[in-house]
């Protein structure tokens, strides 16, 4: 190891003064040199008593005075450049810190670990990028041996050092070779701030780097020595670096956002005491602003579990813009983020009650999240061409997902195998944790509405279905047009009759209670879809005590079976021919009937207590830290070349309404768009 002179400038408050001068005794060897240099404060006489009577017999302690007051930058330069002969590299160091066993030694083999490594700084409680954890979401820092606890179970967890964007000057290791070559500090930045980040930029500028030595740590007991001056000086100091050096923000703020090492960036996450319960957030990112199967699923988990477990759990809600002014999602919960606001905030988990459609997505689950969980309804998506065939990266997206997640749970063992089946290779490199958890029910009274609607028919079947053509809707309704029977059905492009024992209603924007109204009234349902992940309308049938008519798939089959109870009214047709016969059957005897006269009905509580059993066992699982910085570097990697994600948080509402549209649906803001244009020109 090679000789350091300490350098120590003295301004005032000999209570921090003190511990710094005592940790240095204890830990710094007689080969190297500490200089204190007293600035002529406000104390200054008091301090030179102080100071000589502590370092009194220790020959390798030195006390120094100014004449004057000469602000710290020049106080550093003279002690330097004048006072030390000695030829040592520099560590400087400020009066309000304490330093730790071992930190000297490091920081100095870290120094000549590579040629260009010019600067080394330690880690600590109290120093912007140094800080352990490096940010947190209490709002402020830790408490400073609190900070150290989470450093002692972090430290092994960082690689031995880091470059970094520029070094802090509280304690700061600087070869000698630099100084001599290029000078210290600047004294254009007078007292102090950013003279610092000045020399940093100025080495750097000749291929010198500023690392980070994780294996050291020295605590700083920040701003006793100037104040509240330290704002203004901060201010002004700041505007002469930026129009020396322009790309000094640049390049701090892609450390934050893209160089950073992972455990750094969830230190907070990773130890235990930080927080007084985990931080779950639920991603509604992918939520429709349209009622459907995927809405319906997330949002009364989310009700559920939030009811159970607000007081277990500090949780958080991601979503979009316009799904939460559709759902009203901020008005019934305390701490809803949208993309563009949750930046900065971390979770200890994240999950997702649907798949994961969208890049974007997993880029903010990236950057909050330590882990992420996701609910795989289904890939009909992917193995219908025609889908697929306009969103090419869908395909990619669910293989990331599935590759970088914590955990996965799947609404039915059908849909869980079917993805197993499409991506054998994932499943097949690691082994990921994975449970089914089926849909469940509203427990409220049926039959009880809060109006009477319209009816259509007096008797008819009631049909689910949609515009796509696994739904199987229009297939079947050509072979009822026919039939001695009526039929309300969802899934019309517009709402009417399409044959005169047909009534149709446009899928996405009809309320619960109206679809439950109609369902109550029915004779039966039909529901033909030859692709679910789960098929909603058979918790219908049990809800509402109907004969549901089904077709005969693997999934089905499974339903039957797990729904013991109500399994001999889920009636399966092979091929649609089979469909009249059995709707006649339905007619002729409606009548629901349960195995042993006993309706079992699984609830929206129980798939949030299955749920957050899923949630608890992917928390108590040790971080798979291999799996975290490949997912962080891919991540970062991706997120830097791909397209802007989220619009500007300075942009107007209406701004950000049109640009999240133009992201996430590009065809219909396209079309109107050209209404819009076709409307004025015509005006």
């Amino acid at each position: 190891m090679r000789n350091v002179t300490v350098v120590v400038p003295v301004y005032k408050d000999w209570s921090t003064l003190k511990l710094c001068i005592d940790s240095l005794k204890e830990w710094v060897q007689g080969s190297h040199q500490v200089f204190f240099i007293n600035d002529m404060g406000p104390e200054w006489e008091d301090l030179e008593k102080r100071i000589r009577s502590a370092i009194k017999g220790l020959d390798h302690f030195h006390y120094f005075k100014n004449d004057s007051n000469l602000g710290f930058v020049k106080t550093c330069n003279r002690a330097v450049l004048e006072l030390d002969q000695t030829g040592n590299d520099i560590l400087l160091l400020n009066s309000d810190t304490k330093v730790t066993e071992g930190f000297l030694e490091e920081m100095s083999r870290v120094l000549y670990l590579a040629e260009k490594h010019g600067v080394v700084c330690p880690r600590s409680n109290n120093a912007t990028l140094l800080t352990v954890p490096v940010k947190n979401n209490l709002g402020h820092l830790l408490e400073p041996e609190k900070s150290y606890g989470v450093y002692r179970q972090v430290r092994e967890l960082l690689p031995e050092y880091m470059p970094i964007p520029t070094g802090v000057g509280f304690a700061m290791l600087i070869k000698r070779r630099l100084i001599n070559e290029f000078g210290l500090f600047d004294e254009i930045y007078g007292r102090g701030y950013n003279e610092e980040n000045d020399f940093c930029m100025r080495v750097n500028q000749y291929g010198y780097n500023i690392v980070m030595a994780n294996r050291a740590f020295v605590f700083h007991y920040e701003g006793r020595s100037f104040g509240s001056a330290k704002a203004e000086l901060d201010e002004r100091n700041s505007a002469v670096l930026r129009e020396r050096y322009p790309h000094y923000p640049v390049i701090v703020e892609q450390y934050f956002n893209r160089d950073m090492d992972p455990v750094d960036y969830y230190a907070d996450l990773l130890c235990e005491g930080v927080y007084e319960k985990k931080r779950v957030l639920f991603s509604l990112y992918e939520l429709p602003s349209a009622f459907n199967g995927t809405a319906e699923y997330g949002l009364s988990l989310l009700g559920e579990f939030y009811r159970l477990y607000k007081d277990v759990y500090d949780i958080h809600v991601l979503t979009n813009v316009m799904a939460d002014e559709f759902f009203h999602i901020s008005e019934k919960y305390p701490r809803v983020w949208h993309p563009h606001t949750i930046q900065g905030q971390t979770f200890h988990i994240a999950f997702a009650p649907s798949q994961i459609f969208h890049i974007e997505h997993m880029f903010i689950l990236n950057r909050t999240c330590l882990k992420y969980t996701f609910c795989m309804q289904d890939i009909i998506s992917l193995r219908s061409s025609y889908i697929l065939a306009y969103d090419k990266e869908r395909q990619d997206v669910f293989r990331k997902s599935i590759h970088f997640c914590d955990g996965m749970t799947s609404i039915s063992q059908f849909s869980l195998v079917d993805t197993k089946r499409y991506y054998p290779d994932e499943f097949a490199a690691r082994e990921i944790p994975d449970t089914v958890i089926y849909h469940g029910s509203h427990e409220k009274e049926r039959g009880r509405f809060s109006r009477e609607y319209e009816q259509v028919f007096d008797k008819y079947f009631f049909v689910f279905g949609n515009k796509f053509k696994h739904k199987f809707l229009w297939e079947v309704l050509e072979l009822l047009k026919d039939t001695e029977h009526n039929f309300i059905f969802i899934g019309a492009v517009e709402e009417g009759y399409t044959e005169k024992n047909i009534y149709g209603y446009k899928s996405g924007n009809l309320p619960d209670e109206f679809i439950d109204f109609l369902i109550h009234r029915s004779q039966g349902i039909l529901f033909p879809s030859l692709y679910e992940g789960f098929g909603l309308p058979i918790l219908k049938g049990i809800e509402f005590d109907k004969k549901i008519i089904v077709s005969d798939t693997e999934l089905n089959r499974e339903l039957k079976e797990y729904f013991e109870c109500y399994g001999d009214n889920i009636l399966l047709f092979e091929e649609s021919k089979d469909v009249k016969g059995l709707l006649d059957q339905v007619a002729a005897d409606p009548q629901v009937r349960y195995k042993n006269d006993k309706k079992i009905m699984r609830t929206w509580k129980d798939v949030a207590v299955d749920s957050e059993a899923f949630i608890r066992k992917i928390l108590q699982q040790e971080v798979d830290f291999k799996l975290l910085h490949a997912r962080w570097l891919e991540m970062r990697y991706l997120e830097n070349i791909h397209r802007c994600y989220v619009p500007s948080p300075e942009l107007s509402v209406k701004a950000s309404l049109k640009a999240f549209g133009d992201r996430r649906f590009p065809r219909a803001y396209g079309l109107l768009r050209r209404m819009k244009k076709q409307i004025r020109g015509e005006q």
